[in-house]
């Protein structure tokens, strides 16, 4: 019996200790479990945040539309949410890369810094450790910013500074930006770093295409402006006078309001080429284009060199009454430019015939036919001897408003 109660009492400890050690093994697989849960969530966090990364530089490369304004925005608050970071910043480097030409801010930091990234320094060489990235031509992490040495303070304002990681954008060799971001509750790593190179990469490759098609386009632009206008006077010339006419005939100006049309005439332009030379024609003709200019200045008319010595000037808005007190003021002034310097007082002195056509708005218009009454008046002018306005006669198409 004594026997059999011993063989009993080791089978209960072997027993007991099977179950510890299968408890123990459950345990230990228990934590496993957990173990790879958590990797496999961390695993997912790193997808879903690696997903996150790539959309947003695809949505970056999309915004070709976008002012720089708005892609330096968007950059910056990118780079702040996918680091996990508190302000970001994108400063722009000079040519000579001794210092920064602008400063960009997170919205993050605009807000928290205040009055202080009014004080930041614009030189390399009196900037803080931030500006390392520039000096060292590479990208540089400070996990624990505090204890750095090269950490010259903060303006005052500022918000304090943890962590910091600045990455220095490169174009044929040279730093052209530096853009940073800073106070992650972590360490800054690898992958935060790849991120801001990503985008800072793209977002240089964004803003030098769009300046070059701004600057493109302004070329194009100067170039039409260049084959509309007249080379010595500064006015219109016959191509600048058609697409001028084509705008007004857009918006329906000949029936919509009242336009008057000018048709100038220099009185014996020839005979004053033959006698002073044709420099001296030439001056003429800038003076006076440049009297033109000066009156239709605030107005929404244009003024045109219509021939060699013939001008047209067409002004919207304006009636037959005010059309005619603008052409007496233009013939005074052309008047008073008088006669080249030196010349006895028998020379042929500067003037010219003005003929004079207004619309009226109540009734149909054809802008032919109101050239062709200014055309007629002006020819009138020059019958009854030259240097005077004349007003086209009054028609169902002009404007008879007092």
């Amino acid at each position: 019996m004594l026997h059999d109660g011993i063989d009993g009492l080791a089978e209960d400890q072997d027993a007991q200790l099977e179950l510890k050690n299968i408890r123990e093994a459950l345990e230990e697989k228990g934590k496993d479990l957990e173990r790879e849960h958590g990797r496999r969530l961390d695993a997912e966090a790193v997808s879903r945040l690696n997903e996150d990364r790539l959309n947003a530089l695809l949505g970056l490369s999309q915004l070709r539309n976008a002012t720089e304004e708005e892609l330096n925005d968007r950059v910056l608050e990118d780079s702040v949410r996918l680091t996990g970071s508190e302000l970001g910043y994108l400063h722009f480097v000079d040519a000579q890369e001794t210092g920064f030409i602008s400063y960009v801010w997170s919205k993050g930091a605009a807000r928290a810094c205040g009055t202080a990234r009014e004080a930041m320094d614009f030189s390399l060489t009196t900037a803080g450790i931030w500006a390392d990235s520039l000096r060292l031509r590479l990208p540089v992490v400070h996990n624990d910013y505090r204890s750095m040495s090269g950490a010259k303070g903060l303006p005052d304002g500022h918000i304090p500074i943890s962590r910091i990681m600045s990455v220095p954008v490169l174009k044929d060799g040279k730093v052209v930006a530096i853009l940073g971001v800073a106070n992650k509750s972590t360490f800054y790593d690898e992958a935060d770093q790849r991120q801001l190179l990503l985008f800072g990469n793209k977002l240089w490759s964004i803003l030098e295409a769009k300046r070059a098609e701004i600057s493109l386009a302004a070329a194009y632009e100067e170039l039409h402006r260049l084959s509309i206008l007249d080379s010595l006077t500064g006015l219109a010339n016959r191509r600048g006078l058609d697409e001028y006419l084509e705008s007004l005939r857009k918006v329906d100006a000949w029936n919509s309001s009242a336009i008057s049309v000018f048709m100038i005439d220099i009185d014996f332009f020839k005979a004053y080429n033959d006698r002073y030379g044709h420099l001296a024609g030439d001056a003429m003709l800038e003076h006076i284009g440049g009297l033109f200019l000066n009156a239709i200045r605030g107005l929404r008319g244009m003024a045109a060199r219509y021939g060699g010595d013939e001008f047209l000037i067409i002004i919207p808005d304006m009636d037959r009454k005010a059309a005619e007190a603008t052409a007496e003021s233009l013939l005074s002034a052309v008047r008073a430019l008088g006669r080249p310097q030196g010349g006895p007082e028998g020379d042929i002195g500067i003037a010219v015939s003005i003929g004079v056509a207004a619309s009226n708005p109540t009734a149909v218009c054809r802008p032919e036919s109101l050239f062709k009454r200014a055309d007629k008046a002006l020819y009138e002018a020059k019958r009854q001897g030259r240097n005077r306005v004349v007003p086209a006669e009054p028609t169902t198409g002009d404007s008879i408003l007092s």
